[in-house]
């Protein structure tokens, strides 16, 4: 998908991961099972705050490498869980952990879950009563009409989940880095990165009563949270908004990755929990 204004170079569990190689060498897929390791006991606090004690019927919008989507079949073991992508390789993935897919294009709105159209493994045995988009819904060119999918396809009782980046993560710990790393994010907004509307209004629009946190989380420092905190620092000095000082260094931040670097890794999530009116 190529939406400039909801394009975001980051680690989003997207449904469109393929645009990212433009970037040399850079491995997505990597990428992403790196934010699952680091980071992945946030998603779970997500989860804690949701306030959703069981589920049966789970629908991953833009399910990408299934890092949430395995988080939410450990929190609901008896759920089944549905994970709906674009992306062939993604789905493939998918597949080979158990999970149902489904390809479809979330720019159409809220997909058919089985069909002659959708390429689908089964039919999900029970209602949809939980709707999990994590850093999806500002890739999709019509979240409105996407919204007003999940909320006629949820069950009574059900709820939607919406998590989004607060702001990318951060990774330095020294002042004189730390400030670096602020310049990174100041180019990575003016180039549009993590951009997206609070969805409060939308949500509320297609039909939903909706509440708004934020969680954040601090990583402990591991050889996956370096390699991660690299992966970050390469993409910065692509930005073209970056001075030639702050350029230079970044570039001399890399040489000194992996250890000879001071990290504390920590991110905040937005999360809007929504049921319906």
């Amino acid at each position: 998908m190529d939406h400039s204004s909801h394009r975001t170079p980051d680690h989003d569990h997207d449904h469109d991961h393929h645009s990212h190689q433009r970037f040399t060498g850079f491995d997505q897929q990597r990428v992403l099972d790196l934010d699952a390791e680091v980071f992945g006991n946030h998603l779970a606090a997500v989860l804690d705050s949701i306030g959703v004690p069981t589920a049966c019927g789970i629908v991953d919008l833009g399910a990408g490498t299934g890092a949430g989507s395995r988080l939410l079949w450990e929190r609901y073991p008896a759920a089944g869980v549905t994970c709906v992508d674009r992306n062939p390789q993604m789905l493939g993935l998918l597949r080979e952990q158990g999970f149902t897919v489904v390809e479809a294009n979330l720019d159409d709105g809220f997909p058919v879950l089985a069909g002659p159209s959708i390429t689908a493994d089964a039919v999900p045995a029970t209602p949809v009563d939980l709707v999990w988009a994590s850093s999806s819904l500002h890739h999709v060119a019509h979240p409105a009409q996407l919204l007003s999918g999940v909320r006629g396809a949820l069950a009574p009782g059900g709820a939607l989940v919406v998590v989004e980046l607060t702001a990318l993560p951060r990774f330095l710990s020294r002042s004189d880095e730390a400030l670096l790393e602020q310049h990174c994010h100041a180019a990575a907004a003016a180039a549009g990165w993590n951009h997206y509307p609070d969805w409060t209004t939308m949500i509320e629009a297609a039909g939903f009563r909706a509440t708004r946190s934020e969680v954040t989380n601090f990583a402990p420092v591991t050889p996956a949270a370096r390699e991660y905190a690299q992966q970050w620092f390469q993409r910065f000095s692509h930005l073209a908004a970056l001075s030639a000082d702050d350029r230079e260094a970044v570039g001399n931040l890399l040489k000194r990755f992996p250890d000879d670097i001071e990290l504390e890794p920590r991110t905040t999530r937005t999360v809007w929990v929504a049921t319906p009116t």
